[in-house]
């Protein structure tokens, strides 16, 4: 009978042994498990959102639409007509290339001088010529940029037409995969130079900002 006892003993000591050793195995496997799922997930949550871990997938070549609202206030000449400050939106389609470097044209409308007693108010319509180079290959990518081009008003176009240069710097932040928002910073000055006769222009400037979507892969 002790005989007995002594070998279920054993059996019953080597069951809980067993069992203990299948807990440890699986807890193990499960902390494994779980330990490379979140490993995977800090990895996925790097890459999305690490501004160094790839190149910025919009300057990869190709196609490309920048819409943007812009908003300027006058600095010294503000007393002339067009001069004390504008609003406005312009849409620019280009060209990028993988290295950066971006030339687009386009239009727009811009508001002058509106809201202000005893100033001139008016319109322009600009004919834009669009620079703009991307600086290296993080996510979140800082540009340095120049617009140049005309602005006319056909209501009276010999007093109105002037042309004008813009350079800028700026920051475009990925909102997704083939959309980026755009802000910049720059001086914006324009010429009012007489086409039609040998007067002086006059040289209006602003400090201005844009704020704006950028299309493209």
């Amino acid at each position: 009978m002790k005989r007995l006892y002594a070998i279920l003993a054993a059996l019953f000591l080597m069951s809980s042994y067993a069992a203990a050793q299948v807990v440890t195995e699986r807890c193990w496997h499960l902390d494994r498990v779980q330990f490379l799922a979140h490993k995977q997930d800090f990895w996925r949550s790097h890459r999305l959102y690490s501004t160094s871990s790839r190149p910025y997938t919009g300057i990869a070549g190709g196609f490309y639409n920048i819409t943007e609202g812009h908003y300027g206030f006058g600095l010294e000449y503000k007393n002339t007509p067009f001069s004390h400050h504008y609003a406005g939106i312009t849409s620019i389609f280009g060209w990028r290339s993988g290295s950066g470097l971006a030339l687009g044209g386009g239009t727009g409308f811009m508001m002058y001088d509106f809201g202000l007693e005893g100033q001139e108010s008016g319109w322009m319509l600009p004919l834009i010529i669009d620079a703009r180079y991307f600086i290296g290959k993080q996510k979140n990518k800082f540009f340095i940029m120049a617009d140049g081009g005309f602005l006319f008003n056909f209501d009276n176009f010999k007093e109105h037409a002037r042309y004008f240069l813009n350079p800028a710097i700026g920051i475009a932040i990925p909102l997704t995969r083939s959309t980026s928002l755009s802000f910049s910073a720059g001086l914006f000055t324009q010429y009012d130079y007489d086409f039609f006769g040998r007067d002086v222009g006059i040289r209006d400037s602003f400090v201005n900002m844009k704020l704006g979507l950028l299309f493209g892969r």
